[in-house]
């Protein structure tokens, strides 16, 4: 006896077919690079060659390879330039720098604390006929 099957039936046995554009994978060692450079999500769209939506939802996702990579690649490019700004200062002994960076680093200011307020000041104030007499 012949087995008459439905349609239903046969439309569970079948795979579904995929819906929408096949997802993108994006390269943590490209989206280190993006970071170094701090790339802007345009850029690295262009660059990728997709849109930038897709970028923004793996910029977004805290725990995707991506952002964790781009953040990376900012993080050392950021210790490289406080590098060379602290060798320029330091060896090249630009003064300018020197007191930028002991502002940054250190907590200098130009402005002196105001932690003498309670100094007592003494005015002496002379009436303006003895001060014309002088």
């Amino acid at each position: 006896m012949a087995k008459i099957v439905s349609k239903a039936a046969k439309a569970q046995d079948q795979p579904k077919k995929p819906v929408g554009r096949p997802r993108i994978k994006l390269d943590p060692k490209l989206a280190k690079i993006f970071g170094y450079f701090r790339a802007t999500y345009d850029t690295m769209a262009e660059q990728i060659e997709c849109h930038v939506d897709t970028i923004r939802a793996a910029m977004q996702d805290e725990d995707s390879e991506f952002s964790k990579a781009y953040k990376k690649g900012f993080s050392s490019m950021k210790m490289k330039l406080s590098e060379a700004q602290i060798k320029t200062g330091i060896e090249d002994r630009n003064p300018t720098l020197l007191v930028w960076l002991g502002k940054q680093y250190l907590g200098q200011k130009d402005v002196p604390d105001t932690c003498n307020e309670n100094k007592d000041i003494t005015v002496i104030l002379k009436p303006h006929k003895l001060a014309d007499d002088e």
